[in-house]
C-alpha cells in the first residue's frame, strides 16, 4: 500500500467517525422535532424537523461518498476518485432544495387554512435542547472538516449550522404563538425555507468549482517557491485543480541552458519537493524544465 494512500484509509476512517456520531445525532434531533411538532400542531417546529431530517440523510450519503473517495488511483481514474465528496455535496444541496420547497408548501398551505399551533413550556424545552445539540454537531464537523480537508464534513456542517439559526426562528415563532401571534409561525417557516435554499446554493457553488477545475493556489505563490531554488530562472505557466486538501498543479521552469540533463533534472525534483513541504495538500507536481533565453538570464 502506497503512503498516500494509507494516509487516504487514516482519514476515511476519522470521516466516517465523524460522520457516524452526527448522523446518531441529527436522527435525534428530528425524531423530537417531528414528533412534538406534529403533536402540537406547530409548523414551524416540523418544518425545522424535516431540515434535520435531510442532515442525518446527508450524513448517510457522505458515508457512502467517503468510502468511494478513498479508493486508490486507478488506470481508468489516475486522479483518484476525491471528486466522489464534491459530488456527494451536490446531492446534499439537491436535498436542501427539497426541504426548502416542503417548508415553503406547508407555510402556504397553513396561510389558507388558519390552523392554529398549541404551544406549551414541552415546545420551548424540546427547541433550546436540540438547537444546542446542533450548535456542538455544526463546531464539531465544522473543526474536523478543515483538520481533515473534508469537502463532506464542511459541507455537511454549513447544513447542520442552518438548524441552529432555523431553530433560533422557530423559537421565535412559539413566543409568538404564544401571544396569540399565528402570523409569525407561517413567517418563521417561510424564513427557514429560504434560509435552507440560501444553504444549497452555498454547497453547490463550492462542488461546482471544485467539478469545474477552479484555481486552488495563487499562482504568484507557487512561482516565488520555484524561483527560491538556486538554477531556476522563472517559473510560468502555474496550474492548479482538485480541492483544497487534495491539489493536483503543474507549472514550466527555466534553468540554465549549458546545464547537463542530470542537473537540470536534480533541479526539477528540488522545486517539486519545496512545493510539497510548503504546501502538504499538494499531493502531485509536474514540472516541465525548459532552458532558460536570455530574457531570463
Amino acid at each position: 500500500m502506497s503512503k498516500i494512500h494509507e494516509e487516504f484509509q487514516i482519514r476515511r476512517k476519522q470521516i466516517q467517525k465523524v460522520l457516524w456520531i452526527t448522523l446518531f445525532l441529527n436522527f435525534l434531533v428530528a425524531g423530537l422535532k417531528l414528533g412534538y411538532g406534529h403533536l402540537t400542531h406547530t409548523l414551524s417546529m416540523i418544518a425545522d424537523g424535516y431540515h434535520s431530517l435531510l442532515d442525518g440523510s446527508s450524513n448517510i450519503i457522505g458515508l457512502i461518498a467517503i468510502a468511494l473517495a478513498t479508493k486508490p488511483a486507478d488506470r481508468n481514474h489516475p486522479y483518484g476518485h476525491r471528486n466522489a465528496e464534491a459530488i456527494a455535496s451536490m446531492f446534499i444541496s439537491g436535498m436542501l432544495f427539497l426541504a426548502c420547497y416542503e417548508i415553503a408548501s406547508s407555510a402556504y398551505h397553513r396561510f389558507f387554512n388558519h390552523e392554529s399551533p398549541h404551544v406549551n413550556f414541552g415546545s420551548f424545552l424540546i427547541m433550546i435542547f436540540t438547537m444546542l445539540i446542533n450548535y456542538g454537531v455544526s463546531r464539531y464537523e465544522h473543526k474536523q472538516g478543515h483538520e481533515l480537508g473534508s469537502q463532506i464534513l464542511t459541507s455537511d456542517s454549513a447544513h447542520t449550522r442552518s438548524d441552529v439559526f432555523a431553530s433560533l426562528a422557530v423559537i421565535i415563532a412559539l413566543i409568538g404563538t404564544y401571544f396569540k401571534l399565528y402570523w409569525l409561525d407561517i413567517l418563521a417557516a417561510s424564513g427557514i425555507a429560504i434560509f435552507v435554499g440560501y444553504s444549497g446554493y452555498q454547497i453547490i457553488r463550492e462542488s461546482l468549482n471544485t467539478l469545474m477545475d477552479r484555481i486552488q493556489i495563487d499562482p504568484d505563490q507557487i512561482k516565488e517557491l520555484a524561483m527560491a531554488i538556486p538554477g531556476v530562472k522563472d517559473a510560468h505557466h502555474v496550474r492548479s485543480r482538485g480541492h483544497s486538501a487534495s491539489i493536483f498543479m503543474d507549472l514550466n521552469i527555466h534553468v540554465k541552458p549549458n546545464l547537463s540533463l542530470e542537473e537540470a533534472h536534480e533541479i526539477t525534483h528540488q522545486v517539486i519537493e519545496k512545493i510539497k513541504a510548503e504546501i502538504p495538500e499538494v499531493v502531485d507536481v509536474v514540472v516541465h524544465t525548459e532552458p532558460a533565453t536570455q530574457n531570463h538570464l
